[in-house]
C-alpha cells in the first residue's frame, strides 16, 4: 500500500492470467453496451381456452414498474391486486415484487420491480417471464419476446394484436372462469342469470378491440421521476436503490440529474486519445513481439524508464529508481491492462492478448471497454461503493457535497457508521477509484482530498459512459 496515496497498489477484480500460450478470451471488442430498441412481446393468460393472448411493443428500456401498467391495460385488467414478475434462470427463481410487498415484507432473494428493466430479464428472442396476478385467484401470465425491433421511430407502448376479452376481476382464476363460460354460454343454466347480471349485459368474452385498447395505451403520462430515469438507464444505480431507501439518501438524489443519464455516450477521438493515451501507449510498447520480463516477473528497467520518461503521472515518482517495485504507476497499469483483459504473460514475456491488439489503434473502443468493465470488484459493497464515485465524478460533485454523500449513504447500506463512512467508501471503492486516478480522471491531485477538484472535462462523459454500460 501507498502511504502517500493511501491507495491500495494492485487493482483485485479478476484471477491473474495462466502463463501459458492459450489466448485470452476476446470476444468482447467492444463494450457491450445496451442499446434502446423495441420489443414485440407476446403475452398469454395461462390455461385459458381458448387461449387470451395480446401482443405487444414496448422500449427496452422500461421498468418492470412501468411494463405492468402496459400489461393491465393491453389486457383488460383493473389493477386491483397485488402482482409480481419472476423468471426462472439456472435452475433457480428470481422475484420482482412490488416496492410496497418488499416494504412489508422484505425478501432478500426478490428485488423491486422499479429497479430492474425489461430487457435485463428478456435478454433475446425466446426468453420467457412469468406475470402474476390477483394472487388469490391465481392468474398467471407468459411474457415471451418475439422480436427485437431496432426501429424506435416511435417508442410509445402500442398493443399490435389479441384474442379474446380479459376475464371480469373477482372470477375465480381460471378454472373456475372456464366453468363460468359454459354457465355463460347456457341459458338454461340455473346460475346464468346471475353471471349476466354480474359480468354486465355487454360482456362478451370473444370480443377484442386493438383500437380501444391503444386508446388507453397513448394517453398514458410516460414522464418519469429522476430515479425512475436513472435506474432505467443505469444497472449499477438500480442494484444500488434495491438497497438504498431514496428518503434516506437526499444528498445522493441531488446528483442523479447532475449526471444527466439521458445522454448518450458522445466520445470522439480526440477525448478518447487523451484518455486512454496510457493504455495505447503501453499496448504499442509491447508491440506485436511482446516485451521480457525479469527472472521475477517484472519489466526491465529499460521499460520502466520509458514508461517514466513518456507518461505524464499527476502523483510524480518517488526516488530514482527504474524497478517496477518501487512505482505503483507501473504496477497499477500493468494490472488494470490485465484486468482489462488487454495483456497475458507466456514464457517469460508480457504479450498483448487478441484484444489488446484489436484495441491497440483503437482509443474510442478502448474508452467504450474499459467504461464498460467499471463499476469494478467481486462484493456488492465494493460495487455499491465504486457507484458512489462514479455517480460523483458524473455529476461534477465538491468534496464536500461527495463526503456527504458518502456519509448518508454507506450509514443507509448499514455497512459504515458516519464517523467512519467515508474512509470505508475509499477502502471499498479502491479498485475502482485507482482505475479512474490511473486514466488521469481525478486530474493532477489526488482525489480523497478537500479541495475542489480540478478533473478534465472528459471525466465527467467517461463516469457517465460506465454507469450506462
Amino acid at each position: 500500500m501507498s502511504m502517500r496515496t493511501g491507495r491500495v497498489r494492485h487493482l483485485s477484480v479478476v484471477p491473474n492470467l495462466s502463463d501459458t500460450d492459450e489466448p485470452a478470451d476476446d470476444t468482447a471488442t467492444e463494450a457491450s453496451r445496451r442499446r434502446l430498441v423495441n420489443l414485440v412481446l407476446r403475452v398469454t393468460v395461462d390455461h385459458t381456452r381458448p387461449q387470451i393472448w395480446r401482443r405487444v411493443r414496448v422500449r427496452s428500456d422500461l421498468l418492470l414498474s412501468e411494463l405492468h401498467a402496459v400489461l393491465q391495460s393491453a389486457l383488460g385488467w383493473e389493477d386491483r391486486h397485488l402482482h409480481a414478475f419472476s423468471v426462472r434462470t439456472a435452475g433457480a427463481t428470481r422475484r420482482f415484487e412490488m416496492e410496497e410487498t418488499l416494504d412489508d415484507e422484505p425478501d432478500d432473494d426478490a428485488s423491486s420491480e422499479e429497479r430492474v428493466r425489461v430487457d435485463d430479464v428478456l435478454t433475446a428472442p425466446g426468453s420467457t417471464m412469468t406475470y402474476e396476478y390477483d394472487f388469490g385467484d391465481g392468474w398467471t401470465h407468459t411474457i415471451y419476446l418475439e422480436q427485437i425491433d431496432s426501429d424506435i421511430d416511435d417508442l410509445r407502448s402500442v398493443c399490435l394484436d389479441g384474442a379474446r376479452a380479459c376475464p371480469p376481476e373477482e372470477s375465480g382464476g381460471p378454472s373456475r372462469y372456464a366453468q363460468s363460460l359454459e354457465i355463460a354460454a347456457d341459458t338454461s343454466d340455473p346460475e346464468h342469470a346471475a353471471l349476466i347480471a354480474r359480468w354486465g349485459a355487454g360482456f362478451d368474452p370473444a370480443r377484442f378491440d386493438v383500437d380501444a385498447v391503444n386508446a388507453v395505451l397513448h394517453s398514458f403520462d410516460v414522464g418519469r421521476s429522476v430515479l425512475a430515469e436513472a435506474v432505467a438507464a443505469a444497472p449499477a444505480i438500480g442494484k444500488l436503490f434495491d438497497r438504498v431507501r431514496p428518503t434516506e439518501v437526499p444528498s445522493l438524489m441531488a446528483l442523479l440529474p447532475r449526471c444527466e443519464l439521458t445522454i448518450e455516450s458522445s466520445v470522439d477521438l480526440p477525448v478518447a486519445e487523451v484518455a486512454m493515451a496510457k493504455f495505447t501507449w503501453f499496448l504499442d510498447r509491447i508491440g506485436d513481439d511482446g516485451a521480457d520480463l525479469t527472472g521475477a516477473g517484472y519489466l526491465k528497467p529499460a521499460f520502466v524508464a520509458a514508461i517514466r520518461e513518456e507518461l505524464d503521472w499527476g502523483l510524480g515518482w518517488v526516488g530514482p529508481s527504474n524497478r517496477e517495485i518501487d512505482h505503483h504507476q507501473v504496477s497499477d497499469l500493468r494490472d488494470a491492462a490485465r484486468h482489462l483483459g488487454l495483456t497475458r504473460t507466456s514464457k517469460g514475456r508480457l504479450l498483448r492478448t487478441k484484444l489488446g491488439a484489436a484495441l491497440a489503434d483503437d482509443p474510442v473502443g478502448m474508452w467504450r471497454h474499459a467504461a464498460s468493465r467499471l463499476p469494478l470488484g467481486k462484493e456488492s459493497y465494493e460495487t455499491d461503493a465504486a457507484t458512489l464515485f462514479l455517480i460523483s465524478l458524473a455529476a461534477s460533485a465538491s468534496a464536500t457535497h461527495r463526503n456527504a454523500m458518502l456519509i448518508e449513504t454507506v450509514a443507509e447500506l448499514g455497512w459504515a457508521s458516519e464517523d467512519s463512512g467515508v474512509f470505508d467508501a475509499q477502502f471499498a471503492a479502491q479498485a475502482t477509484v485507482s482505475f479512474l486516478d490511473l486514466i488521469g480522471a481525478h486530474g493532477p491531485r489526488f482525489y480523497f482530498r478537500q479541495e475542489v477538484s480540478d478533473s478534465p472535462s472528459w471525466s465527467r462523459r467517461f463516469a457517465r459512459d460506465a454507469l450506462l454500460s
